[in-house]
């Protein structure tokens, strides 16, 4: 596939997870090229040195709206207008691949494929996790919100250019004006951009299954589905697909989650990187995690939460 690579966002408490990322994508898809958007300022330098990937950092991008983060934009964004090629695949950190995911790309046929959700979302499930529709209808009368496919934005394919960075600064000056309007960082706002432009024929879009989402389903049905052995995966029968934790993350030693084919390309990134010692590698692993803890530890005590630390 000519003028195509594989981009990734992360900040510095989710690396240890895009890096897992990484060597699932070395496994099942070869040399493909990867490029890393960063929201911070710490070192790539080991993905750089292992997998050769490029690395864009959040502060060297030009635009405002894009590279200030009180504009709340997300660094999945900078993908759309800064991407290395015309043609990219966008991964979130807290993911791996199982599988032949390029099978999926399609891009003579469409503009941007992204995940063909399970179900349409009711007006309830849409206000919670996309968007506010009555209130939307005040600022878009002509959109139709209702009964649509709307997705978790963890996974799309795309090309570059296809929205206008105006009409994205104008969305997010909305957001910021009116907080309440939009989920998340950009699960809302840019599930608005894509069916209002594919509505507007701007885009062609297309839907595939591109992600399982590991919150809806239970530790049993993904331990025997995606069955990771001594040797490596099992894929079985499963199809192609990303496996995405967008709720609790998929720490080594974490036993509500199933966890193993995160750990296994975390551990795969390591010896990749030439770390051969098993026991030193998990060890890195649970330092990595332990961070991570201190960090939502620490969070918690200063906010006066008292949930448990393992618990997101």
């Amino acid at each position: 596939m000519s003028d195509f690579g594989i981009i990734l966002a992360c900040y510095q408490r989710d690396y240890s997870f895009v890096k897992g990322c990484c060597a699932s994508i070395r496994y099942f898809l070869g040399e493909v090229p990867l490029c890393l958007i960063v929201d911070g300022s710490f070192s790539t330098e080991d993905l750089q040195k292992t997998y050769g990937v490029q690395t864009i950092y959040r502060s060297q991008v030009s635009q405002a709206v894009l590279r200030d983060k009180k504009y709340t934009s997300s660094t999945k964004m900078i993908a759309f207008w800064e991407s290395p090629w015309e043609n990219f695949l966008y991964l979130d950190a807290d993911m791996v691949v199982w599988g032949d995911l390029l099978k999926f790309s399609d891009f003579e046929s469409y503009d941007m494929v992204v995940d063909r959700h399970t179900h349409i979302h009711s007006e309830a499930e849409t206000k919670k996790w996309f968007f506010d529709g009555d209130r939307l209808e005040t600022f878009f009368p002509d959109y139709q919100w209702r009964e649509r496919p709307y997705f978790c934005t963890g996974i799309f394919f795309a090309k570059r250019g296809l929205f206008s960075l105006k009409e994205y600064e104008r969305l997010i000056n909305l957001k910021l004006s009116h907080p309440k309007l939009f989920y998340g960082m950009d699960q809302g706002l840019l599930n608005l951009m894509i069916f209002r432009a594919a509505d507007q024929e701007k885009i062609r879009l297309g839907f595939d299954n591109l992600q399982i989402i590991v919150p809806d389903f239970s530790v049993e049905y993904l331990g025997k589905t995606y069955l990771v052995k001594d040797s490596g995966p099992n894929l079985g029968d499963a199809a192609p697909i990303a496996i995405h934790w967008s709720g609790e993350k998929p720490f080594a030693s974490r036993s509500s989650v199933y966890s193993k084919p995160m750990s296994f390309f975390r551990h795969k990134f390591l010896e990749d990187a030439g770390s051969k010692n098993q026991l030193i590698n998990q060890a890195k692993l649970q330092l990595e995690d332990f961070n991570v803890y201190k960090h939502k530890l620490l969070k918690r005590v200063t906010t006066g939460h008292s949930t448990s630390m393992l618990s997101s």
